[in-house]
């Protein structure tokens, strides 16, 4: 007879208590974490190769078009070791991670500050993340060419999330240390920019060489060897994340407007994408989200247990998303602006699409979470 758990009850638990119920997920394999990354470098490897030998512009483009799916799985790697959570061993996590991050023309040192110090400190806050909505003032006050900008950025096709990744994220977070980054952290990062910078000219060159080994031109070596799996990972990369922060029902803070008691509870704010069972295995179940904000240590290949149990212990708290393409047009067409005295979405022209959101729309239960009092005042006053 299976023994009852403990934390199996009626009564709202406090977020320690959960907290405590989902440690037993944290515990790491260093077999699996080095498998994972060693199985993806094989993948994507064997994509460019197939890029360059394959027969025939078709089966080069499915290589190709598979290329940036693998691009897009480092990032999730290289996110679990920065983390620490993909193997027991600190010095092996740095080194996987470097691995996986380089590999995906990511500054593995721009990510820690970019990640850790800003998204899981300030998660849905006013600092530039994908996807920071703007006010409806904010939005008039821009130039012409940037509200066409914005509103190209907040349409519902691949094109528009891979454009902005690469121009708003990838360009000014995820390569060079730019003034914004703390001074602590830069010089680190700039040598992790001569790394990545170095590995890059190596990989162009070694494409634009290819005509010696292989039956391609140069252009077609740098376009299906590196342009075209970019820029589908950047596009896979931009929705990945905005869906796992952007809802109809989830709200966004700033300071001044929002009450501050919620602002470390990013759980709250981030959405479980669901996704069919074979592409949360192939995506390592990355988009079960709001328990990976709550406990960071857990690992990828734990992830989608410890959000079952995640889901069952704070019940409404949780944010699920079944993924459709009705829902993706929905949520883009929905979550243009963000009105932050009123807590709810806008379109571009001001007009509300939503009602309260969240966490704000569950003001009771929120404070009974997070064990303070004055909560549910804060955040319905």
């Amino acid at each position: 007879m299976r023994a009852p758990d403990p934390f199996a009850t009626a009564t709202p638990l406090t977020r320690r208590e959960v907290v405590r119920a989902l440690m037993p997920f944290t515990r790491r394999s260093t077999a699996k974490g080095v498998s994972l990354v060693a199985a993806e470098l094989a993948l994507y490897w064997l994509a460019i190769l197939g890029v360059l030998y394959l027969p025939g512009w078709g089966w080069k483009i499915a290589a190709a078009l598979f290329a940036g799916t693998r691009l897009g799985n480092f990032v999730i790697l290289g996110h679990d070791a920065a983390h620490g959570a993909l193997t027991p061993h600190k010095r092996l996590n740095w080194l996987l991670g470097v691995v996986a991050f380089t590999s995906c023309f990511y500054n593995y040192r721009m990510w820690i500050y970019d990640h850790h110090v800003q998204h899981h400190s300030f998660t849905n806050h006013e600092q530039k993340d994908t996807y920071t909505p703007m006010t409806k003032a904010e939005f008039d006050a821009l130039p012409r060419w940037r509200q066409l900008q914005q509103r190209f950025y907040r349409r519902p096709s691949f094109v528009s999330f891979a454009v902005y990744y690469i121009v708003e994220r990838w360009s000014q977070a995820k390569v060079l240390p730019l003034p914004y980054v703390g001074a602590s952290y830069r010089p680190a990062a700039w040598k992790h920019f001569a790394f990545l910078a170095t590995y890059i000219a190596l990989f162009t060159a070694a494409l634009v060489l290819a005509p010696a080994y292989a039956d391609v031109t140069t252009a077609q070596a740098l376009l299906l060897g590196m342009l075209l799996p970019f820029f589908v990972f950047m596009g896979l990369q931009s929705y990945i994340l905005w869906s796992m922060h952007t809802l109809p029902d989830v709200g966004w803070f700033r300071p001044g407007l929002s009450p501050a008691y919620i602002g470390s509870a990013g759980e709250l704010v981030s959405v479980h994408v669901a996704f069919p069972r074979w592409v949360e295995l192939v995506t390592h179940g990355i988009t079960n989200h709001p328990v990976h904000h709550l406990l960071p240590a857990i690992p990828m290949y734990n992830l989608a247990k410890a959000q079952a149990k995640y889901g069952a212990l704070v019940g409404p708290l949780n944010v699920k998303h079944s993924f459709s393409l009705a829902g993706l047009v929905d949520t883009a067409n929905r979550c243009k602006l963000y009105d932050f005295d009123q807590n709810r979405w806008l379109d571009f022209e001001g007009n509300p699409t939503g009602t309260l959101t969240r966490p704000f729309c569950n003001a009771e239960r929120v404070a009974q979470y997070l064990g303070k009092e004055t909560v549910a005042n804060s955040l319905t006053a």
